[in-house]
């Protein structure tokens, strides 16, 4: 039997494969390697999760000095973990111990330069710094691929892409961005200018690239749809619609599947730990066995519980029962789709408010974010647009660092106002000792009292009631 990444439009394709060659990442290939873990049968899957977890922990206790030193101070070795019981006698790793010991948690056995640092704020504050390998990003945009060939999509039909831009697109030339989006079968529409404008242009793009799929940010996607819905427009063609990287709310999974016609899958994952569960086509969240396991912490009553990640690919950084404070249920079920993957329900995640400024520009949240990133002076942050050329910068500092955090800011501001030149955003900067939570618990990094988005602030507030 062919797989999926046999089929698909010949030039797409071929297209997609060049570009996979240039980069040498065999993308392909590994779809192929993964495509039917899905539908073996649950006694396989827990078995080669577990076997895949006890490779992670081999790996760790050999090559990661933090974990060699827990499994000393636990008296034990990674071999002696031979069920599920002895795996949760291993301490939850938190957002704390990860900032106090990040050094002694990547793998000492290669060069740090050959990895590729990140960073994440996370649901409640203060930005974590880890690191992947070019292998563990592989196999996440081959699992991406996986969760998209359940609306009948094939790898070469193109995608529309909506993520926030960054400095090596923005240096690339017009023809240049424009090669790399039909190369890769992959057009990036950019969150972060997204007023009304730049989505009428994003509507004659979607008429020239004619995408099989959307994949992206939810707020941005339905964001989109509502503009096309106001003019009274749908756009055909689309095969199924991916929403990812913030909580999708059921307004904006109406507003996408009338104007594009198609289902919407919400997926669930994370910078840290990456493509954690999706939707299937019933609409129910499957864990991806084969990427993460999952355990619930304890919570009190019927409230739903913490998760303990652990990601079984990334070997450069081993998270292992990390605690990122998303919050849901497991279930024991087992889905009729033909999936037999472990289900989860998502409860608590992340939220990221977009900002309409003067001039009608539109900015995802996560331009924001992305500015505070890398400061060691800055222990959390957050952005309140106060009013439509206002923003509150509150900033918790860390100990020393003064210059660096000065610095950080200091170029935040000058990035912020360069957003709209022409209509100047003050930007009030203060530092406090803490910043308090959501009603549901969440840090927000970014909020705004100019919301462009008013049916899922609605949604939000019922929520956080």
């Amino acid at each position: 039997m062919a797989s999926a990444a046999d089929y698909g439009p010949f030039w797409g394709r071929a297209l997609l494969a060049a570009a996979c060659r240039m980069r040498g990442a065999d993308l392909l290939g590994k779809l192929k390697e993964i495509e039917s873990a899905p539908f073996r049968s649950p006694d396989e899957i827990r078995e080669q999760q577990f076997r895949d977890l006890r490779a992670i922990l081999a790996h760790a206790e050999a090559h990661v000095p933090y974990y060699r030193a827990l499994f000393r101070r636990l008296g034990m070795k990674s071999q002696d973990i031979r069920t599920w019981d002895d795996f949760s006698r291993i301490p939850i790793l938190t957002k704390d111990i990860i900032r106090e010991n990040q050094p002694d948690l990547v793998r000492e056995d290669v060069p740090l330069k050959s990895l590729c640092p990140h960073f994440s704020g996370g649901s409640t504050g203060v930005p974590l710094k880890f690191f992947r390998s070019r292998e563990y990003m592989l196999a996440s945009d081959a699992g991406t691929y996986r969760n998209l060939t359940q609306c009948g999509w094939h790898p070469g039909e193109m995608i529309a892409f909506f993520w926030g831009g960054n400095d090596k697109l923005y240096a690339m030339s017009r023809l240049e961005f424009e090669v790399r989006q039909i190369i890769r079968r992959q057009y990036q529409f950019d969150p972060f200018f997204a007023g009304e404008k730049d989505m009428a242009n994003w509507e004659k793009i979607f008429a020239r690239i004619r995408p099989r799929v959307i994949l992206g940010y939810a707020s941005t996607i339905a964001r989109f749809a509502s503009f096309l819905e106001s003019k009274g427009k749908t756009i055909g063609g689309v095969k199924g619609a991916f929403t990812t990287a913030e909580k999708l709310y059921q307004p904006q999974r109406e507003a996408i599947e009338r104007v594009f016609g198609c289902k919407v899958f919400d997926s669930y994952g994370s910078s840290e730990v990456q493509n954690i569960a999706a939707e299937c086509a019933l609409g129910r969240m499957h864990i991806n066995a084969d990427f993460v396991a999952i355990e619930e912490d304890k919570a009190e009553g019927d409230a739903p519980r913490p998760f303990l990640l652990t990601s079984l690919q990334n070997y450069s950084m081993p998270f292992i029962r990390y605690r990122n404070e998303d919050c849901g249920y497991l279930s024991s079920d087992i889905c009729s789709c033909g999936s037999n993957f472990p289900l989860m329900r998502l409860e608590i995640a992340r939220t990221s408010d977009n900002f309409l400024f003067p001039g009608g520009r539109v900015v995802h949240g996560e331009f924001f974010t992305h500015l505070m990133y890398g400061s060691d002076g800055i222990v959390n942050f957050q952005f309140h647009q106060t009013a439509i050329d206002e923003i509150d910068l509150l900033i918790v500092p860390g100990p020393g660092h003064a210059a660096e955090r000065q610095a950080k800011i200091q170029d935040s501001i000058r990035q912020i106002q360069a957003v709209t030149p022409e209509h100047p955003v003050r930007v009030n900067v203060r530092e406090v000792d803490t910043i308090a939570l959501s009603s549901a618990g969440k840090h927000r990094f970014t909020r705004s009292d100019v919301s462009a988005d008013a049916a899922v602030e609605r949604e939000t507030a019922r929520s956080n009631s």
